[in-house]
Formats: structure tokens, C-alpha cells, sequence
């Protein structure tokens, strides 16, 4: 009875889908890959780069000429789409802010920027995919970590170039209480 116990737990967690964000489907961060629901990834990428005016990032547009929801537009989207828009790259304290009407990135006057400081490049297809965690794992997804203690744990463990496994943890901020995870590199995942 245990071990059919066990056994579930195991194909259960082996079955769970997670998405990431990307502005290239690729796999790469300074501070470890970040996957999660599908909508914690959409909620994480636009807050990276900018939420569409319409639609959702699929991979088939190009960043520069996509239009991005300007204020009014946010706060349309925010009611149609129930959840919270105005963060990173949507928010008024981005200099320049966010323009009234709906723009192109480049009319903003400032690019976003990936989490080494380089610009976002324009002719870039953001997507949210779908991965699996393939890697080995600190926890699982009964016992997670905390947001905050999962990431400082893994920026460590990259900084001292010792990280050998991932994380999974109970999100803050994106899709609020949903299970995320975080892993050193690419070769944790497959999509």
C-alpha cells in the first residue's frame, strides 16, 4: 500500500506541466530558469517586455512590431484578463512611463532588457511553451519552499558554481500561490 503510495506521487510529479516565458524559446538566466503555470510564465514575460495590445505572446510575432498596451489599454486588459497588469515593464515608474495610447517598443524611448542588463532585441518571437523538469530536484511539489528561499538558494548555489539541483516553490507574484520551480540551467528541462 506504501510503495502504490509512492509510486502515484512519483507519476504525478513526473506528469506536471510547467511553461516558461521566453523573447526567443531560449533557455538561459543568470539567476536559473524559472517555470511555472502557464499563466505565472505569461505573467512574468509581460512583465519583462510589455503586454500585447491585443492577443498573447505565441511565438509568431515580432517583438518590434508588435503593438504593446498602452495605459487605457491596460487597465482594459486588466479587467477582461482578472489579474494585475502594471508591474516591470507596464508600470508608471518606468522612465519614460507608459504612454496613454497603445505603442511600438521602440516608441517608448527605453527597451526592456533581459536580466543581464542587454536590450531586448526587436525582430525577437516572445512564447510561453510548454517544459518538463527532466533534472534532479531539492523537494517536491508537496513539501515546496518559499518563493524567496528557493531563489536565494539557487543564486548561491550558481554563484559558488556548486548548484546540482532545482527547486520547487510556492510563487509570490506570479499566479499567486501556484507551484514554480527553479533549476540551474537548460539541461533541467525538456520541451
Amino acid at each position: 500500500m506504501k510503495l502504490t503510495k509512492i509510486l502515484e506521487g512519483i507519476l504525478k510529479e513526473n506528469l506536471l506541466q510547467f511553461y516558461h516565458g521566453s523573447t526567443d524559446k531560449n533557455l538561459a538566466g543568470k539567476n536559473g530558469i524559472h517555470v511555472g503555470s502557464k499563466l505565472a510564465a505569461t505573467q512574468a514575460l509581460q512583465a519583462r517586455i510589455g503586454v500585447p495590445a491585443e492577443g498573447e505572446w505565441d511565438g509568431t510575432r515580432e517583438y518590434g512590431k508588435t503593438k504593446l498596451a498602452g495605459k487605457k489599454t491596460l487597465d482594459r486588459r486588466e479587467k477582461e484578463l482578472g489579474y494585475f497588469l502594471k508591474t516591470g515593464y507596464n508600470t508608471q515608474s518606468e522612465v519614460p512611463e507608459v504612454p496613454e495610447e497603445d505603442y511600438y517598443p521602440e516608441d517608448r524611448g527605453k527597451l526592456p532588457t533581459y536580466s543581464d542588463g542587454t536590450h531586448i532585441s526587436l525582430d525577437s518571437k516572445p512564447i510561453i511553451f510548454p517544459v518538463k523538469i527532466k533534472g534532479p530536484m531539492n523537494n517536491t511539489v508537496r513539501n515546496p519552499k518559499t518563493d524567496m528561499a528557493a531563489n536565494s538558494l539557487m543564486m548561491r548555489g550558481l554563484r559558488k558554481g556548486n548548484a546540482r539541483n532545482g527547486f520547487y516553490y510556492i510563487n509570490d507574484g506570479e499566479d499567486e500561490g501556484s507551484i514554480s520551480a527553479v533549476v540551474p540551467n537548460k539541461d533541467w528541462l525538456s520541451y
